[in-house]
């Protein structure tokens, strides 16, 4: 069970350890798209893992200390999780697959840790793995060992009492008698043993699972897998990687969609509203720094507003630009789009634009130009705001399909 907003609070302290990490804009973009940071947040000063004595799924003794030489993704789970874990196997999954067609299975190791040592014996594992198909590294330990695994990496998890009526175990077909709260998460490990990034948040598949996971899921597992909060998504953590090897992202890696003309944009907006036909004749154009986005924002109370945070040196943000491209032209007559350019050379800025036409206009300006509506972690940062002029919803990181954005706008711009 995801863990409730008061948990998450006290949780804060392991992120008041890390700051975000600072995008390299200097990497030769011949040969792809640059890889700076996806959507984690980079350890200031990595720390290096405690030797930890764990069981694998075979029942095993192992240490983290196995791995020494490869790359690590981590990320806590539990089988008996009918919310985020089975979205968060699924997006294991996902990138297992996108490694090896990266050339990179020998150098990373994909695994889960459970966050349930009471009930998730290796035999236990062996069998969801089975159910599953998932064929990643699961780990287990001592309660104790488990407990001194995810202290180290700030994951919280408690024993809670089950809902009522209970849900079944999948295993023994037996009602289950207590749950168990926790944060989501993903974390980077390098070769060293030293924790690199972390980044706590739902993962996100794009609404997809095989049907034996969205199986597992319950009617909150359900909403969460349409609407993931704080999202990572199996493409981001293999761009991290990327940037962690200090390699380029491949030409050709990230979702390729194919925005509209500019005739087709137009016939598609004629006839909106004065106020946002005004933004469409800004279309593509880069507005000073002493325009005030926030002072447009007041500007188009009455009409919900979505922000997209970016900057033309950001990988992701690069990657996801033709998904606004196409949704603003779908749903610019209902929905002020706005970009806000963030620390970035105008010169670059206006270049980058010209080559990736959209029906809206940016705003230049830094991480602090939006800090009344929202504060960024990193880039690219998307904001939702109501017809009130409320800030409803913040999206941190990139999209990764059209259909997730879709849903987003429909959901926390529309009210649909």
């Amino acid at each position: 069970m995801t863990v409730v907003a008061a948990v998450l609070a006290a949780v804060v302290v392991v992120v008041s350890v890390v700051k975000t990490a600072q995008f390299d804009r200097q990497r030769d973009t011949v040969s792809g798209v640059p890889a700076p940071l996806a959507i984690g947040t980079a350890l200031e000063r990595p720390r290096r893992l405690p030797h930890l004595q764990l069981i694998d799924d075979h029942g095993r003794a192992v240490s983290l200390d196995a791995w020494r030489g490869r790359w690590l993704v981590l990320a806590p789970s539990m089988t008996l999780c009918g919310e985020v874990c089975p979205m968060t196997t699924g997006a294991l999954m996902q990138l297992q697959d996108e490694l090896r067609q990266a050339g990179l299975a020998d150098q990373v190791t994909v695994m889960e840790a459970t966050i349930d040592p009471w009930r998730d014996s290796p035999a236990r594992l062996r069998a969801y793995q089975k159910l599953t198909g998932a064929s990643f590294t699961m780990l287990t330990g001592t309660q104790a060992e488990i407990r001194r695994l995810w202290k180290f990496f700030g994951v919280y998890y408690e024993r809670v009492p089950e809902g009522k009526p209970p849900d079944i175990d999948w295993m023994t077909h037996k009602p289950l008698t207590f749950d168990i709260q926790h944060t989501d998460a993903v974390f980077i490990i390098d070769p060293a043993g030293q924790e690199r990034i972390v980044d706590e948040g739902m993962p996100g598949v794009g609404g997809h699972l095989s049907a034996t996971l969205r199986g597992l899921l319950d009617q909150q597992g359900l909403q969460d897998l349409a609407h993931p909060q704080l999202p990572w998504t199996s493409h981001e953590v293999l761009e991290d990687l990327y940037y962690l090897m200090e390699r380029n992202v491949p030409a050709g890696s990230v979702p390729k969609v194919t925005p509209p003309t500019r005739e087709a944009t137009a016939v598609a907006l004629a006839g909106s509203p004065q106020l946002l036909a005004a933004l469409h004749r800004q279309a593509g154009r880069l507005l000073a720094g002493d325009a005030s986005i926030t002072e447009e924002v007041r500007a188009l109370r009455g009409y919900p507003v979505v922000i997209n945070a970016w900057a033309s040196w950001c990988g992701p943000c690069r990657a996801e630009f033709s998904l606004f491209a196409s949704a603003s032209a779908s749903y610019g007559r209902r929905v002020a789009f706005l970009g806000n350019d963030t620390s970035d050379s105008a010169q670059d800025a206006r270049e980058f634009l010209a080559q990736h036409p959209v029906s809206y206009p940016s705003f230049q300006g830094t991480t602090s130009s939006l800090s009344s509506l929202a504060q960024l972690e990193g880039l690219p940062t998307t904001i939702f705001i109501n017809r009130a002029g409320r800030v409803v919803f913040v999206h941190t990181g990139s999209y990764d399909s059209q259909t997730t954005l879709t849903q987003d706008i429909e959901r926390y711009a529309l009210g649909i």
